[in-house]
Order: C-alpha cells, then sequence, then structure tokens
C-alpha cells in the first residue's frame, strides 16, 4: 500500500547530514555499526580534507539550513577537524561534533570551539561506570568522558547528551534525563540501536521495552521545559505520542511533514570513503560524492527516492500511523526482509481506522516588523524554520497579525526556561565574553527596574529576575530596564493547545480582569492547563465554560485566596505546590476562614514546621538535619519500602541543597525557633529532664 511522506520533492530538503570522517577510534564500542577493521589505522581511501571542504561547499552553495555532524569513528583523531568545522562555520553552516568525549581536554575544547563548532554531542552508555566501560570497550573511559562534559561547561561549549538504550541499561532512562539536565545538556539524545556492523553480536532491546521506553520518553518532554529529550532510530516516538494526546506538539511535523524516520527525507550520512546512504544502518549507497554531485545523489537517487514515498508492506501497509509513524526502515532490512516490509518491532496492531494525516502547514498571511526579523535571523540556521513556523502558529492562536519581539521572547520563555535557548558562537569575542559572563553572574539591572523588582513580593522576584533576564540575554541586551519589565508584565497570554470557545475565555478573562501583572505570570497559566485538562478528560476538542468554571473551582479550592497568596502558591516548587495548597485550604476550612491571605500561609506554614520539630524532638535529635527521614523511615511504617516517598524525598534535599542560603526558604526567625526547640534535647538543655514525645505515626 503507498504511503508517500512527501507529495512535493521540494520538501526534501536536508535538515541534518552525517560526515563519518575516519573508521579511527580511541575505543571499541560494542554496538558500534562502523567495521571494526580498521578502527586503530583508518583507511588509506578516507576521504582527504580537500574533500571534505569540497563537500561543504556544495551543501552550502544551495543552502546553509543543513546542521553539519562530524562524527566517526572518532572525529576527535582527524588532525584537521578544527580545519573542517572553520571552513564549514565560514559558509554559514552550523557545524557540530559527535564524540565520545574521552579525547575532550580542556585545551581541545577551547580549540574546537575557536574553530566555529556550535556544540558537541557527547556519549554516555550509563550511570555505573563498569557498565560505560565495557560498553565503551576501555576502562576508566567514563571518567574520562565526564572530564570532557565538564571541559565544555568549563569553556561554554554547548553540549548534548548521547545515550545508546539497550535492554541491559533500559532501566536507566529516567537517572538519565535526571543527569543530562544536572549536567547542563541542552539536549539527551536516546539512540534505539539496529543490529548492523559491530552490534550484530549484541542482543537488541526488546520490543516491550523498546515501547515502555518510549511511553517514558514522550512524557519525560511532555513536562520538560529546560532540555530537548529525543528518541532517535524511534519512528514509533510520534505514534505513541499522538495516542497519548493527538493535539500534543510532540506530533507536528514542524518542517519534518509529520513523519516519523527522517532517513534519505531530511537526512543521510556520508561514508568514510564518500559514499551517501539513508541512514548509518542503511548499508545500500544512493551514490558516492568521488563521482557525483552530492546534489544529484541527493534528489535523484532511487533508494532515497523509494524511501520519499514508501509502498510499505504488511503490517505497515495497513497501519493508520503509516505517515505519522511509518515504521523503521532499517529493522526488516537488519532482519533478512526487504526495505518496506514490517517494522518487526513495532507491538501495535492496525485498528483498520483511516490513515491519520500529519498536521498539513497552512499559509500564513503575517508580517514579521524588523525587530522580530533580526531576533530571527540570530537564531541558528538549521532551527529557524521551526522557530517561524511556530512563532506564526502562535500568533495566529493570539488572533493578531504581527510577528514581533516581544512574541519571540515570550516563546524563548516558555520553551527553555530561565536557562535559555542555545546560542551559536556567533558573537565577536568580546560580546561573546560579556554575554556569557552576564549569564554566569546574572545581568545589570536599571535603577527603576531594580525598585520595580523591590517593589514585588519576594516570594515573586526570583522567578521575575530569571525571565527577564533570560529574555534581555537572548535579546542581546547588556541590563534589564524599566521599558523591559513593562513589555513583559504586559505580556500576559497563557500559551495554549486547544481551542476555546468565547464564553470559556470570557469566563477566565473575568476571572483574571482585577489580578495584577505579577499573579498573572502564575495564575493565569495555571487556569489555563487545568482547563484544558478538564477539556481532554471529556474527550472534547474545544475547551468550554464548563472546564474553565471547573478550573477556577479546582484553582480556588472551595475557598477565596488573595492574589498574592495564591501566585505565592503556585510560584512553588513543583514538588510541594499541591501539596501546599491542600493542607492550606484544609486549614482553612478548619478555622472557618472564608479568604487565605499571604500571612495565614506563613502562619500554617510555621505551624507546620513546628509540628515536624516536635517529631525531630521525639526520635532524639539535637539539630536540624536530613538525617530524621533516615529515622523516620525506620519508625514509621508508611516509609518503609517506599520507594516513591524515596524520590520525593530525594527531590527535596537536593532542591535545599542547591540553594546558596537554604535558610531563605523559611526566613531567619522560624529556623532559629526551630533550631531552639532541639537544641532542647542536648544534655543541660532546658527541656532535657522532660520525656520525649513518641514519634508522630
Amino acid at each position: 500500500m503507498s504511503a508517500p511522506r512527501t507529495e512535493n520533492p521540494v520538501a526534501n530538503d536536508l535538515f541534518l547530514l552525517a560526515v563519518n570522517l575516519t573508521k579511527r577510534c580511541n575505543l571499541a564500542c560494542a554496538h558500534c555499526y562502523m567495521d571494526a577493521e580498521t578502527l586503530k589505522h583508518g583507511g588509506k581511501d578516507e576521504l582527504g580534507t580537500e574533500e571534505v571542504r569540497g563537500l561543504l561547499d556544495e551543501i552550502a552553495s544551495r543552502s546553509t539550513e543543513t546542521m553539519v555532524v562530524l562524527t566517526g569513528g572518532e572525529p576527535l583523531m582527524r588532525p584537521d577537524l578544527e580545519e573542517l568545522l572553520a571552513h564549514g562555520t565560514t559558509l554559514g553552516l552550523s557545524m557540530v561534533v559527535g564524540t565520545n568525549g574521552v579525547a575532550l581536554s580542556d585545551k581541545r575544547v577551547r580549540s574546537l570551539k575557536a574553530a566555529g563548532a556550535m556544540g558537541a554531542g557527547i556519549s554516555v552508555d550509563s550511570l555505573d561506570p563498569q557498565k560505560h566501560d565495557a560498553f565503551r570497550g576501555l576502562e576508566g573511559a567514563w571518567e574520562k568522558t565526564l572530564g570532557g562534559i565538564e571541559a565544555c561547561k568549563r569553556h561554554g561549549l554547548p553540549f548534548q547528551i548521547h545515550f545508546s538504550v539497550t535492554e541491559s541499561n533500559a532501566d536507566e532512562v529516567p537517572a538519565m534525563i535526571d543527569f543530562a539536565r544536572a549536567a547542563g545538556a541542552r539536549v539527551l539524545n536516546v539512540f534505539f540501536l539496529i543490529c548492523t556492523g559491530r552490534g550484530e553480536s549484541m542482543s537488541d532491546i526488546s520490543p516491550v521495552t523498546y515501547e515502555r521506553v518510549l511511553n517514558q520518553l514522550v512524557e519525560a518532554q511532555e513536562r520538560s521545559q529546560d532540555m530537548l529529550i529525543r528518541a532517535r532510530c524511534a519512528p514509533h516516538y510520534k505514534r505513541i505520542a499522538y495516542q497519548r494526546n493527538p493535539a500534543s506538539t510532540l506530533t507536528r511535523a514542524a518542517g519534518y511533514e509529520g513523519g516519523g524516520c527522517l532517513a534519505g527525507i531530511h537526512y543521510c550520512r556520508i561514508t568514510p570513503q564518500g559514499g551517501v546512504t539513508a541512514c548509518p544502518y542503511i548499508p545500500d549507497e544512493g551514490g558516492n560524492i568521488r563521482a557525483d554531485k552530492f546534489w544529484d545523489i541527493w534528489d535523484q537517487s532511487p533508494a532515497f527516492q523509494s524511501l520519499r514515498n514508501p509502498e510499505l508492506q504488511g503490517k505497515c501497509g495497513n497501519c493508520e500511523f503509516q505517515k505519522l509513524c511509518g515504521g523503521c526502515r532499517a529493522r526488516p532490512l537488519a532482519m533478512g526482509g526487504s526495505l518496506m516490509d514490517t517494522d518487526p518491532w513495532c507491538i501495535h496492531m492496525p485498528d483498520g481506522s483511516a490513515v491519520i494525516q500529519p498536521m498539513a502547514e497552512q499559509p500564513k498571511k503575517l508580517i514579521w516588523n524588523k525587530e522580530a526579523e533580526k531576533r530571527l535571523s540570530r537564531v541558528p540556521s538549521f532551527l529557524r524554520k521551526m522557530v517561524k513556523s511556530r512563532a506564526e502558529s502562535y500568533v495566529q492562536e493570539l488572533g493578531m497579525h504581527v510577528v514581533t519581539e516581544e512574541h519571540l521572547a515570550t516563546l524563548a520563555a516558555k520553551r527553555f526556561g530561565s536557562g535559555g535557548p542555545p546560542r551559536p558562537e556567533g558573537l565577536p569575542e568580546s560580546a561573546a565574553q560579556r554575554t556569557g559572563q552576564a549569564a554566569a553572574e546574572g545581568l545589570p539591572w536599571s535603577e527603576e527596574a531594580r525598585a520595580r523588582l523591590a517593589s514585588m513580593p519576594s516570594f515573586l522576584q526570583e522567578g521575575v529576575r530569571a525571565v527577564a533576564e533570560d529574555v534581555a540575554r537572548s535579546e542581546g541586551r547588556l541590563e534589564v530596564n524599566i521599558k523591559l519589565l513593562d513589555r513583559l508584565e504586559a505580556e500576559n497570554q497563557p500559551g495554549r493547545s486547544m481551542q476555546w470557545n468565547e464564553e470559556a475565555d470570557r469566563l477566565l478573562a473575568e476571572f483574571l480582569a482585577d489580578k495584577s501583572p505579577q499573579a498573572l505570570m502564575f495564575i493565569a497559566p495555571a487556569l489555563d492547563s487545568a482547563a484544558e485538562q478538564f477539556a481532554k478528560a471529556r474527550r472534547a476538542a474545544t475547551v468550554e465554560r464548563a472546564d474553565a468554571e471547573e478550573a477556577v473551582a479546582r484553582l480556588t479550592g472551595g475557598v477565596e485566596w488573595d492574589e498574592d497568596a495564591l501566585a505565592r502558591v503556585l510560584s512553588a516548587p513543583d514538588f510541594n505546590r499541591a501539596g501546599i495548597k491542600k493542607a492550606a485550604e484544609f486549614n482553612a476550612r478548619r478555622e472557618g476562614l472564608k479568604r487565605i491571605t499571604s500571612a495565614d500561609l506563613t502562619r500554617f506554614r510555621n505551624k507546620a514546621m513546628m509540628r515536624a520539630v516536635q517529631r525531630m524532638k521525639g526520635f532524639g535529635m539535637t539539630e536540624l538535619s536530613f538525617d530524621a527521614y533516615e529515622i523516620a523511615r525506620e519508625r514509621v511504617p508508611r516509609l518503609k519500602d517506599n520507594p516513591e516517598a524515596d524520590k520525593r524525598f530525594d527531590t527535596i534535599r537536593n532542591f535545599v541543597a542547591a540553594r546558596e542560603n537554604p535558610g531563605d526558604l523559611l526566613g531567619r526567625d522560624l529556623l532559629d525557633q526551630m533550631k531552639a526547640q532541639l537544641e532542647a534535647n542536648k544534655p543541660g538543655g532546658t527541656t532535657a529532664h522532660q520525656t520525649k514525645e513518641k514519634p508522630a505515626v
């Protein structure tokens, strides 16, 4: 059954080109798709410097929207790597290095960055050093790779983490996500192996584990605001995202026409000998750049044409997700079948329904003002098309016709949070140094802007500061001024992923009408999210008035809230926000309060903390310490063998540990009271003679 992914050959833009510079490598990875024969010495027929330079010239002659990944083997073993990076950067291409990280010394990272490398993709295959080293075939590789990551951080070279998932390390996926975020990676790429080359001797990930891990990745990306989490060589990812939520942005094409696999459509690789293949796991070459022009091969290769207009067979050819997913074409080939056979690693069974069509890009009749165009021009070329499409969709949803720099700033803040989006090294050195220093130390604020920030409730100041400085940096500003704050406070439109009818929109507008701009930063997005959750629970495509009413009711919890108090709760960390709100509403109802103020919140919190101190006293503790939890785990039945409780406690402990001044979380007065209570447990303390309280259960 025919399932063309692209009806327009012009749509076959090359977004990503991987160039395998060499077979030489300083490791012997069990999963590598390269043959081991020349790993140590390389091959005499590997592309030379001038040949690669010529390839880059040809790519840039047609498009600078292509990202070029120089990989291997291990590309750091090529002595001309920096020369090639500099040449591609000069042409306007986005140049990236894919490496195992072992040889990323401080000196080499500085050299790569100076040559124009936009970033590095670094492979980490386990958080267990021994398991990683066994996987990579070199003792000590894990420590050297982590040293390479630290070198990138020290010298400001953005990096991604690449994780090859197998049956033996699949359980590490959640931990790897946390590690990548903590390490400062902008992206976590999770690769699903195809058993070819050296990987033929490995046992591949099972279909059941494959499905489970993909669900974890989709869920993690839906929650992630500061890091991209992507599945590679796993077209089922889009099918799973659609099954979870048909309206999810993860199912959108963003320039990829909705298909799951890019091989031969928007991606290809060059072998060390110049062969052009659709992907590393499909060995058939569409041509060789030593004999033909690259663009001729890309446009005319029958192998690539078959992938762009696939005639899928078996289950894939009958599947309703054949356009959105299409299955992996390399897997059936690797198992002895044909390129178009059923993907043997897919457990989904077609239900006979109509083929799901990718979201078609609608023509947008929008105007970009000069400031917005200027800002868009600073976006890396390979991301520009995606950013432009998302910005125009956002502006259309707002019912506007002009894209402004404010719209781009809002989208950047929502997508990347205070960390800001990854940026190319395109600034002059002095400007780049100033920007890097500002990012590390915080941008200067004008006197008026500082006064405005100081006038806000203390619990809002940190969040407002982070957003303002992120937007300022992304616009190339060297300070935050009052005009920027005015603009941000006026930008209250929350992000929405569903259609809203007029009544629902009006109800929320009326509820928010008297709220301050500072409070709206937290209240409006929370209401939007809640209303859309209620609509999705009804399996509705449109948010209606009843959904908005339920959202308001849930937000207020049956009692009235002062806006400062409600905004204070909504600005709390994710892990305890719901608990704080629920406890406050319970206490208010118990005391007969009709309205919760910020002072009430403080009072409730102080009482709760002093109750916790009394429990710690009952454990015999004499000072504030997280050891209380270890004692409680032994004495409180509901905490024994409770991994969820352990996970929650670790989240709290890590949050506190990350604070420069943890005592500021509670305030000095309350902290002193808590310490004084525990001091009484010490020999000679004021209440040491009293009977210790039994621990609360």
